[in-house]
């Protein structure tokens, strides 16, 4: 897989996804991922990416201020 920025090679690798919504901030770690060697571009699939919506989703009903999830643990 190459990158979408800068042609680069990516990888299997884990980061931490940030989001903020109207009433909280979410943060993820060890997120599955493609990450460039060059740029450090990451890309998700669509399987993870759409899990990551369903976590931010639950969350988002039960917080107030702020989250920290261990993705393979949510």
């Amino acid at each position: 897989m190459t990158c979408f920025y800068c042609k680069g090679d990516m990888t299997e690798s884990t980061t931490t996804h940030f989001a903020e919504l109207k009433n909280c901030i979410v943060i993820i770690k060890n997120v599955p991922c493609y990450k460039c060697t060059q740029c450090g571009e990451t890309a998700y699939t669509a399987d993870v990416a759409e899990r990551l919506e369903q976590i931010i989703s639950t969350l988002e009903k039960n917080l107030t201020e702020i989250a920290v999830v261990n993705y393979s643990a949510a």
